[in-house]
Formats: C-alpha cells, structure tokens, sequence
C-alpha cells in the first residue's frame, strides 16, 4: 500500500472491526453470504502482511521483508483469483432452487473461473514459493514496487497481458451476477483498478490491492440490505 506502514495498520484494523461486524450479519443470511463477510477481514491480513513489509524495508532488511511480501502475493496472486469468482457461484446456487435457467449458466461459467482461478493461482504462486530469490520489493515515490523476474524470458505471443486476464477473471462473476449489488460492486472494482492504473502504474499490485481493501466495505453495506430482506420477507 502506497504512504506507510501506519497506513496499511490502520486500514486492517478497520477491516477487522468492519469484518468482524459482517460476519455477525451474514450468520443470518444462507451460507453462501459468509464468504462475502470474510472478505474484509482477508482483505485486512493482507494489509497486515504489506504493513509488516513496510517496517523491515524501513529498518534496512529487505531479507526480511520477503516472507511478508510472499504473504501478500498470497492474496493477490492466488487467493482473489478463485475466493471472488467462488463468492459469485454461491449466489447463483442460490437461485437454482427457482428453477433460473439464467442462473444456471452463471453458476456454470463462474464455477469455471473459480477453477481456472485455482490453476493459474496455483501455477503462479508455486513458483514464486519455488524461486523467492525471483522477488525485489523496493519503495518509489512512496509506495510499494513488487517485481518478479524470473532469469529467462517466454517468446509465447498471446492476444491478451497476463493483467488483462487476471481482470477478466476477477471482474466476469462480479459484473454478470444476478444480484444488483454484486454487479455494483465490480463496477467499483474497475474504478479502482482505472484509477490505480492511471496514478500509481509501477505500484499497481500494491495500490489496487488497497482500493480494494476499502471497497470491501460496501459488502457490509450489501450484507445489511440483504439481511433487511430476509427481515421483511
């Protein structure tokens, strides 16, 4: 995250209490909204882990920084690629026992991401436990640049950026869910990837990373309409 490791601290313990908070409103609700509630508090340890490397960089150890560094490549380069797909599937299962043929296809195709998902996460994550030497994390104009540099170079051409599809991947469930708020909240998401982009280019994992972190807290506004419903049902 961009400024500081107070910033990243702050912003956790925000989403603790926040997530802690959802998590209470989803007990409620059917199960498939619990996984919406953890995202804050998932979104908070990742903070948690690119606050710690804020700290060793600050004291001069950037050995240290990368077991931390590799925690928040965790989320970002594995777990949001399968648990936000995954989260959009069991709204869907939701809606399987209406007999929504129209669910029923957004269940198949996200249940497909959130396996692809999984692979790729996997695949890419592997390595970078395989080869942590690969990593550099250095400060610029007060922010965090990840880079992964592998010693050799693909001569693979595809019609797509590996960042284009890993948007696709998170973005698909989110904008074609059956579910308005849902839909709402991925196009917050593409806000928040444009405006990293646009701002912070070189730091994009870190400062998307954290946009989105505060866009988690419109799930507790989601999770509290929802639970409205259920209310009045």
């Amino acid at each position: 995250m961009c400024f500081s490791a107070t910033a990243s601290f702050s912003v956790a313990a925000i989403l603790l209490t926040t997530g802690t908070h959802a998590v209470r409103l989803a007990k409620g609700l059917p199960p498939a909204y619990m996984q919406w509630a953890l995202i804050p508090v998932l979104f908070a340890v990742q903070q948690i882990c690119e606050g710690m490397v804020w700290l060793h960089l600050d004291a001069g150890n950037a050995d240290a920084a990368l077991p931390f560094a590799l925690g928040f490549h965790f989320f970002s380069h594995f777990l949001w690629l399968w648990w936000l797909p995954l989260c959009s599937y069991q709204i869907e299962q939701c809606q399987i026992g209406q007999n929504n043929k129209s669910s029923q296809f957004r269940q198949w195709l996200f249940g497909g991401i959130a396996l692809f998902g999984i692979f790729a996460g996997s695949l890419v994550y592997a390595v970078m436990l395989l080869h942590p030497e690969w990593m550099s994390v250095t400060v610029r104009e007060h922010s965090l640049i990840y880079d992964f540099s592998a010693p050799y170079q693909g001569t693979i051409d595809m019609p797509f950026t590996p960042m284009m599809l890993y948007g696709l991947i998170i973005l698909v469930p989110l904008l074609f869910s059956s579910h308005r708020l849902i839909r709402i909240f991925g196009v917050l998401v593409i806000l928040s990837m444009a405006l990293a982009g646009v701002t912070y280019n070189k730091a994009f994992v870190s400062v998307w990373c954290f946009f989105a972190a505060a866009l988690s807290l419109y799930l507790v506004y989601m999770l509290r309409h929802q639970a409205t419903l259920v209310k009045d049902s």
